[in-house]
């Protein structure tokens, strides 16, 4: 009898209450899920999940142009063939197969607005150039 008020006395300061220990078990869970969508987020951006294209396929996507919130169209390069399609959110349709090519790196890459303004700053710069000159005189 002297010996069971010992044992038990040592087993109850052990016990955690429940919910320190509900506590615990929840910040686990919270942590095990957040490592296992930081590693898919991580896994999508380095394009290690497997359906990702890589830029070193076959498939190139060379263009795309938006036409809504979910309507696009896109210029694909398969091989040497090169395809306009359209993409919505139910369907992708091959509008047009391109006998020949386009050569995206020969097209002028300005912007219309960024050569309006250079055209623009050029014409100033001769008008006011102009406006001092014969003021000067």
């Amino acid at each position: 009898m002297f010996a069971a008020k010992p044992l038990l006395a040592s087993v109850e300061p052990n016990v955690a209450s429940t919910g320190a220990l509900a506590t615990r078990v929840f910040l686990g869970l919270l942590l095990v899920l957040l490592l296992m969508f930081t590693l898919a987020w991580l896994a999508k951006r380095m394009r290690l999940a497997p359906g990702v294209i890589g830029s070193s396929s076959a498939i190139q996507t060379l263009a795309v142009s938006s036409l809504g919130s979910r309507e696009k169209l896109l210029l694909v390069q398969v091989g040497e063939e090169q395809l306009l399609l359209g993409v919505t959110s139910q369907q992708i349709t091959c509008l047009h197969e391109l006998k020949t090519p386009i050569d995206l790196a020969k097209k002028d890459t300005k912007p219309a607005f960024k050569q309006f303004m250079q055209d623009w700053l050029v014409k100033n710069k001769a008008t006011t150039t102009d406006s001092k000159e014969k003021g000067s005189k």
